[in-house]
């Protein structure tokens, strides 16, 4: 990747002159990132675990191809429209921090707090655990069934799981252009994957267009059951906003920014659409309804092996785990730039405004991150993971989605951007991620009825965010303070 000197200083001073610098404080990253990296990151972040599993989920609970193929285009239109919202966001203040700063400046510092507390935990440390559990999990689907591995077979996934992000945590503190190049070639790698089990599996594969029979229209317990594949669905979505985490190191932002978004989200959609299309033409949706949650949780994995033979789906399945490090790469470059702002706002422990002095990375930001990551890792199954993660993100950006309304109108900030049909799209999304939650609350009020009860993953959720109502009163009585 390419770096003008020049072309990056003049860009960050224009922007420290802006108003978006007066409000976002000056953080000094250099702009280093063009359309390509932001728009890599995008993908990268979008396309992890959720198109991996969350499929696999939706045809075992309903057999309903029509259902399937509905709540993934709902799931396309929902993130499109906090897409448009975040750009403008992000071209008013093209700065480090995100969700932190969009809602800092829409709702409050403490309101800040809340939400940039939940995002470095629920929206990057949880995911680089799911992402990097679900990895360690293609991986190992083709080693346990040549190898036995005896009682060492429990700690084989949380173990690789642990390495990927130790690794990928040390690359990303070395720079800016090992950043970049590891996000290019990772999410290459795995988009190519997908495109291949697209395009060879339809055209070559053994499946079945006869599987869309079985499509219905739902009855009232089932749209409850596509409810909560929805859940699943938007977070297989999340990871729109990837490169507003970033607006503080990308050239140009009021012009790449809207653009690396929107089109990152639309090319993501399309493709998530076409992946479940081959979803349904390899598996009979009947037959998956027979099988266990832990055998359909790889469902890429299933569908290679009906289309190719399980030969070719161990290597898929290979492939495809090591392709999905693209995304524990995004997470990782993307989380530590909320700590680092929020550090620089005092809001977040002070070492993790601290930029390697050569190297010019959030170095601390980085390892804490990976840390939590690694400890979440180990903290229990996959999918408890992800359901925790998923309803908490829905709040989170339905929070920051919802700072359009003070902030559009705001006189002293720059509006190079403004989203189309305004307010449609944020008040669009804002109902469904209503809904979501409602649904995720409605769950496991059921699941605590049951003789065995399921852990309350989206109260647990909830009130994670909730922690960070005392931290946020305390770091605003020790800001007054000092």
């Amino acid at each position: 990747m390419t770096h003008n000197p020049v072309e990056s200083s003049e860009s960050q001073r224009a922007s420290d002159s802006s108003p978006a610098g007066e409000l976002g404080g000056p953080d000094h990253q250099p702009r280093r990132f063009g359309f390509w990296a932001a728009y890599f990151l995008v993908v990268a972040s979008m396309v992890g675990a959720g198109i991996l599993t969350s499929s696999g989920f939706t045809l075992h609970d309903t057999a309903n191809p029509a259902g399937l193929m509905v709540i993934w285009t709902l799931g396309g239109i929902l993130a499109l429209c906090g897409t448009v919202t975040i750009a403008e966001l992000a071209t008013m203040l093209p700065r480090a921090g995100s969700d932190y700063l969009f809602v800092r400046e829409a709702f409050g510092r403490e309101a800040g707090i809340v939400v940039g507390w939940a995002t470095f935990v629920l929206g990057f440390a949880a995911p680089t655990a799911v992402v990097g559990r679900l990895s360690a999990n293609y991986l190992s689907i083709p080693l346990t069934s040549h190898f036995d591995f005896g009682s060492a077979a429990a700690y084989l996934e949380p173990s690789l799981a642990t390495l990927f992000v130790g690794v990928l945590m040390a690359i990303h503190c070395l720079g800016h252009r090992e950043s970049s190049g590891v996000q290019v070639l990772s999410t290459l790698v795995k988009i190519c994957l997908l495109v291949g089990l697209v395009v060879i599996g339809l055209s070559f594969g053994e499946g079945d267009w006869g599987h869309f029979a079985a499509s219905h229209v739902p009855d009232s317990n089932e749209f409850f059951t596509l409810g909560i594949g929805l859940i699943y669905v938007s977070y297989a979505y999340t990871g729109w906003n990837a490169a507003a985490y970033v607006a503080g190191e990308v050239r140009d932002p009021e012009r790449l920014l809207p653009k690396s978004l929107i089109a990152g989200c639309a090319s993501v959609m399309g493709l998530y659409l076409l992946v479940n299309l081959t979803y349904v033409f390899a598996l009979d949706p009947q037959e998956m309804t027979q099988l266990s949650i832990p055998e359909v949780i790889p469902v890429a994995q299933l569908a290679a092996k009906q289309l190719f033979g399980s030969q070719v789906a161990d290597v898929v399945s290979i492939l495809l785990g090591l392709g999905m490090l693209a995304s524990v790469s995004a997470y990782m470059l993307s989380g530590p730039r909320i700590a680092f702002a929020m550090a620089n706002d005092g809001a977040f422990p002070r070492f993790a405004a601290k930029l390697h002095d050569r190297r010019q990375t959030p170095v601390a930001a980085i390892v804490v991150q990976g840390l939590i990551a690694i400890g979440m890792v180990w903290s229990g199954p996959f999918l408890d993971i992800l359901n925790y993660t998923a309803i908490g993100l829905a709040v989170v950006s339905g929070l920051v989605v919802a700072s359009i309304f003070p902030l559009r109108n705001r006189a002293n900030l720059p509006h190079p951007y403004r989203l189309p049909l305004y307010p449609l799209p944020p008040v669009l999304y804002l109902l469904l991620m209503g809904w979501i939650v409602a649904t995720g609350l409605m769950q496991d009020v059921q699941g605590l009825q049951l003789e065995e009860p399921r852990l309350p993953t989206t109260m647990l959720s909830l009130l994670t965010i909730l922690l960070g109502l005392p931290v946020a009163y305390f770091l605003a009585r020790r800001k007054q303070a000092s």
